[in-house]
Order: structure tokens, then sequence, then C-alpha cells
């Protein structure tokens, strides 16, 4: 479909290979992000809710990471190099991204802290709370098969671009758990989902740190094919 677009287009490239198809997609995705992002920063102001304001720039972060990967990403695909080399320099760039992987799980812990220390005040109906948990399940499930069948396509910064996906639908599902538990009027959402939301974040750190530290140091020579 891409190909064809571009075809229809007359754009000066072919996406050949599934690796170019997926980053196409992530990269068509950030005009569409930063939109939302902006739109909560924007109503987070007018309405003065924390809420939206916290959530906009957890997602400013998050754009900012994925768009720095995917223009070092293209910066190596389009060098007249051996797949190799390509390889290891999508691996050299992995502390980098490691590092911001780290940033993302920093910033929404800070975030849940405050949730959990001081609370917002906001609430969800049934029909808002039936939405976000949809979007937040499909979120970590579209997400979580990415990762798993891009590990077959020997490309590092991919993977990171899907890794990142998973890390925010594990943001989506902390936030159908406020959803539904402001749904229900629990005294204990802001608490309950703050600390869910602190582990989850160590959870993304923890990831982070191996991406830096084990993940850049991988041995991939015998693997190295053209897909």
């Amino acid at each position: 479909m891409l190909n064809a677009i571009i075809k229809r287009l007359h754009l000066p490239f072919q996406l050949d290979h599934r690796r170019d198809r997926i980053a196409m997609y992530a990269a068509l995705g950030i005009p569409v992000g930063l939109i939302m992002a902006l739109t909560k920063l924007v109503m987070g102001l007018l309405f003065t809710s924390s809420w939206l304001l916290i959530f906009g720039t957890y997602y400013v972060v998050l754009l900012a990471v994925k768009s720095t990967t995917l223009w070092r990403y293209r910066r190596i695909r389009v060098k007249d190099a051996p797949i190799k080399a390509k390889i290891h320099a999508e691996q050299a760039f992995l502390t980098l991204g490691g590092i911001g992987y780290c940033l993302i799980g920093i910033t929404f812990g800070s975030f849940c802290y405050v949730m959990y220390a001081h609370g917002y005040d906001q609430r969800f109906n049934l029909n808002a709370a039936l939405i976000v948990a949809m979007i937040g399940f499909t979120k970590l499930t579209s997400a979580t098969v990415g990762l798993v069948r891009s590990r077959h396509l020997l490309s590092p910064l991919i993977t990171l671009l899907k890794a990142y996906s998973v890390a925010d639908g594990m943001t989506a599902i902390v936030l159908t758990q406020y959803a539904l538990l402001t749904y229900q009027h629990s005294p204990q959402a802001n608490a309950a989902t703050g600390l869910f939301g602190m582990a989850i974040s160590v959870v993304v750190v923890i990831v982070g740190l191996w991406i830096t530290i084990v993940a850049t140091h991988r041995d991939l020579s015998g693997q190295e094919r053209e897909q």
C-alpha cells in the first residue's frame, strides 16, 4: 500500500523491506501524535487540568525519543554500506536509545508519584472508562505482537521503536486502571494508580538499562543477512 502511494505521488524512494515500511508507518504517526499531545497541553492550560498537562508532556517526551530514533534509522538506511555495517551502526545508537527509554520511564514515574502523593481530580463516566480500557488493551496487545515479530527483521532500531510502543501501551494500562477506579468512585483511585504507575515506570527503566548495557553489545554477526 505504501509503495503504491509513493509511486502515485512520484516520490524518490521505495520501501523494499518490511522494516522500512514499519519505519514509515511510525513516521506517519508522529505528526498525528504531536497534534494530540499539543491539544492535551492547550486544553490543560485552558481548563487548568493537571491531568491533561501531564499526559501531554509525557507524549511530547515519547514522540521526541521516537523521532530521534527514526531520524537515525533513516540516516543509516540511506548509506551505501554492507548490511553488516548498518546493523553495527544501529547497535551503536542503542546506548542513546536505551537512555531515552529510561527517560520515558522516569518521566511517567514522576507523574505517578505526584498522583500518589497529591492526587488528581479527574473523573470518568462508564462510556469514557470503557473507551479508555479498549484503547489501552489494544495498544498493549498490538505493540507486544509487533515487538515479537520485529525480532526477525534483524534491525535493532526497529525493535527499539516497537519497544517504545510497548512502553506506551503499558502506561495506557495505568490510565485504564485510573479510569475504571474513578468510575467506581473508589477513594483509593489516586493512591492505587500512582503505585501501579510507579511500578510500571520501574519496569520501563529496567528495560531501558538492559537496552543500554546488554542489547548494545549483543553479537549479531551470526545472523547477519539482508531481509
